[in-house]
């Protein structure tokens, strides 16, 4: 797990703001000088409010969107030296499960259709396997392989992000990244769904990251965290040390903000600034209840360490206090798993594709 399957460098992406008549009058800094690493076979959560340009690195990481600056590299490649052609076979080893499974899938393709594209696409297996390989593929996700034939309005939603899951294995990819891949679900649906993607994640060897703002499932799925505010990474880390030992003033106050965590509410002031005109110095200067003039005047940088926060306070701030015993992994998320377990579901594989 030591080698980096994807670097990031100073990474930045803007989005000109034009007004009625066209005319340019800023942008929004979604990202804004992002350096990352991502190592083989790890789970990485990318974490933070709205707003705060998580999607956008996650699509910059892909190449589906061109950055203003910097540099993606997977397995030692630059992105954006690829041609077209290169890139696009390139993305057979990198994929990407949307958020919405209604709005991700074509109505007019059948789920057969839905999950054979990318084998098609990327001829990775002779067409006359095609449907051998499409039963296989919903069968690994809980799916019974002859609903191959059916519309996307037939299933439920946690069907459709099944059937999203395939479709983004179907190419045998060594990355994936989820982008609040169960938000749109049910409670209940989202454990099956995470514990699919755990089983997923551990049987193929994928390296994966994770986009969310739903902490009690990124502090039992990640490896790593990196915490983001206002297109910039605050604080990144091993999972279990970032929830206990938070460094930065922002992590604290997200922490704080979770239901049952047992720590003190962070006294924040007002809301995220705009991303189209930052405030100089540290970003979350504006709301940080231990912000002094070198916050607002001078950029925190954050360090190469294992546990690092891009905070010029971080080593006089008060201890973090530790999340209450009583919810030690996420009591809500534990509980759905423990009712939705996969060894009670073996028994019956597909119980869980018909689920609503």
């Amino acid at each position: 797990m030591s080698t980096p399957i994807l670097e990031l460098s100073n990474l930045k992406k803007h989005f000109p703001v034009r007004d009625a008549l066209g005319r340019k009058r800023g942008a929004v800094h979604a990202v804004d000088g992002v350096d990352l690493s991502i190592r083989a076979g790890e789970v990485l959560a990318v974490v933070g409010e709205s707003g705060c340009g998580k999607s956008t690195l996650g699509r910059l990481m892909l190449g589906l969107i061109e950055p203003d600056a910097g540099e993606v590299r997977f397995r030692g490649e630059a992105l954006g030296s690829l041609s077209a052609r290169a890139l696009r076979a390139r993305r057979r080893d990198m994929q990407l499960i949307f958020q919405d499974p209604y709005a991700s899938l074509d109505p007019r393709m059948t789920v057969e259709q839905a999950v054979a594209e990318p084998l098609i696409l990327h001829r990775t297996v002779p067409r006359a396997d095609i449907p051998t390989r499409v039963a296989g593929l919903l069968e690994r996700v809980g799916l019974r392989p002859e609903l191959a034939g059916r519309w996307p309005h037939e299933f439920s939603g946690g069907q459709r992000q099944r059937v999203a899951i395939a479709r983004a294995l179907a190419s045998g990819p060594a990355l994936v990244i989820g982008d609040e891949p169960v938000s749109a679900l049910d409670v209940s649906v989202q454990a099956q769904v995470i514990n699919l993607l755990q089983g997923l994640i551990r049987e193929l060897g994928l390296t994966f990251v994770l986009i969310s703002h739903d902490l009690a499932v990124v502090r039992h799925v990640a490896d790593r965290v990196a915490v983001m505010y206002l297109g910039r990474i605050v604080e990144a880390g091993p999972a279990a040390e970032v929830f206990s030992n938070p460094r930065h003033p922002y992590t604290r106050a997200l922490l704080a903000a979770v239901p049952g965590q047992g720590r003190p509410a962070a006294p924040l002031a007002g809301d995220m600034p705009s991303p189209i005109d930052p405030p100089p110095g540290c970003r979350f200067h504006t709301r940080c209840p231990h912000a002094v003039d070198r916050c607002r005047a001078e950029t925190p940088l954050l360090p190469a360490a294992l546990h690092a926060a891009a905070c010029h306070l971080q080593d006089s701030l008060p201890p973090a206090i530790p999340p209450a015993e009583a919810d030690p992994g996420g009591a809500r998320l534990k509980r759905l798993q423990a009712f939705f377990n996969p060894d009670t579901q073996a028994a019956r594989p597909h119980a869980a594709g018909a689920s609503r």
